[in-house]
């Protein structure tokens, strides 16, 4: 199939998925669905690229799929909102479980393709 189809599949499942998760209620101000989206995402990321996935399924699942789930412009809308409210701890929390959220998880992508 073509690689644009599949493409435009899986971020169409992944963007209904991460609208499902985003549901998740924030806890002490910080967006459990967007952390949650970024952190597996980037773990699953690293598993499809670590393990060589055939084309199709880093098309489908790789590119299209967890790149419609993960959210950058939400992470970053969110936490935009915080400095606007004056609320700069919950910002540099969000901030900081974001960023080493989705780096470890990723490098626990690398760590599973391994076993």
């Amino acid at each position: 199939m073509e690689p644009a189809i599949l493409v435009g599949i899986g971020g169409g499942i992944g963007s209904l998925l991460r609208f499902e998760l985003s549901k998740i209620q924030a806890h002490r101000g910080i967006p459990l669905g967007t952390l949650l989206v970024n952190v597996t995402g980037s773990c699953a990321f690293a598993l499809i690229i670590s393990v060589h996935a055939p084309p199709d399924i880093l098309y489908l699942a790789g590119i299209g799929g967890l790149g419609g789930f993960t959210t950058f412009s939400t992470f970053s809308y969110e936490t935009f909102r915080m400095m606007e409210n004056q609320d700069y701890y919950t910002m540099g929390i969000n901030i900081l479980l974001n960023m080493a959220g989705s780096v470890a998880g990723a490098g626990c992508g690398f760590l599973l393709a391994g076993l």
